[in-house]
């Protein structure tokens, strides 16, 4: 066994998954594991390691390889992309050293149409499913911070390799990451999308916090949730009846003055995922001919501010 690993984008969470990859088979030459990143966060890692702090403890750890420079690594057994979703074309184009014929892509970016993105331009590359819930930023060059106590990743295809999932879950598990290979991988990516897609539209547009939202425009969850369920039926995903009222209670967990990342990236003047938070269901919504009218209301304002 001689496995390749690499991670593309070394922010919260390719810095939390890949960093934990590197510490455990730091010293196995059967798996190796390489990072893609570039600029300062880079040369921090290449200098003094990527450091990772959780709630109850640090450590440091150190990949392979980081570089900018793709082509120094060559194929790999399993790619994880972990940019923005904005990026994701760009990324993958940039990444085409890594991708050879048994490679193996799993995108853990934010969107229920990422998979098919990436489908779209490799159309004949096994290409899985991937979600994760981890709260992780980059707090400087080469720190990573975990705000939260739990983690999930979850991965898999219906129709893809089942003797490769069940690989990369046991090398996953191994490291001690909370990782899976659901039937469900699907329903599951658009769970998580009717949450962040909700929450990232209106705390965007309304700029205000989670608390704020939910006190003085609790009818727009429900608007827009009636407006995504809509369109997840029509796609043929099964979401739960009451996904509305548990996203509402779920939100009503966060700390008052949370607020989503598209928001703050909105606040900072910086690039955006509008297009695949919320213009994806406005897109989608034409597509299937089924009303949208808030998510457009929403979505023609903030374009307007992007």
């Amino acid at each position: 066994m001689n496995i390749k690993i690499a991670v593309s984008g070394i922010g919260g969470v390719g810095g939390y998954y890949g960093g934990k990859l590197a510490g455990y088979y730091k010293e196995d030459e059967n798996v190796k594991i390489y990072f893609i990143s570039r600029g300062e966060n880079m040369r921090t890692i290449q200098r003094q390691g990527l450091k990772i702090q959780t709630l109850h403890h640090s450590e440091i750890v150190y990949p392979r390889q980081i570089t900018d420079h793709p082509e120094e690594i060559g194929t790999v057994d399993y790619l994880f992309c972990t940019t923005k979703s904005y990026d994701l074309e760009s990324n993958i184009r940039q990444l085409a050293a890594l991708i050879g014929p048994h490679t193996v892509i799993i995108p853990l970016l934010n969107g229920a149409d990422i998979t098919e993105r990436l489908q779209t331009l490799l159309p004949q590359q096994e290409i899985w499913y991937g979600c994760v819930y981890i709260g992780a930023r980059l707090s400087a060059p080469g720190l990573i911070t975990i705000f939260t106590e739990k983690e999930w990743l979850w991965f898999g295809s219906p129709g893809g390799d089942k003797k490769r999932q069940q690989e990369l879950l046991h090398l996953l598990q191994a490291a001690g990451i909370q990782a899976d290979n659901p039937e469900d991988i699907i329903l599951r990516i658009w769970r998580k999308f009717f949450f962040i897609s909700l929450s990232a539209t209106l705390t965007s547009y309304y700029n205000q916090s989670i608390g704020e939202v939910l006190r003085f425009h609790l009818d727009d969850f429900f608007k827009l949730g009636q407006e995504l369920k809509a369109i997840a039926q029509a796609k043929g995903i099964p979401l739960p009846e009451d996904i509305i009222d548990k996203n509402i209670a779920d939100q009503g967990k966060m700390p008052y003055d949370s607020t989503t990342s598209m928001h703050t990236d909105f606040k900072n003047g910086k690039r955006t995922e509008l297009e695949t938070l919320t213009g994806y269901v406005v897109k989608s919504g034409k597509q299937l001919h089924l009303p949208v009218t808030n998510y457009e209301r929403m979505y023609q304002k903030l374009k307007q501010q992007s």
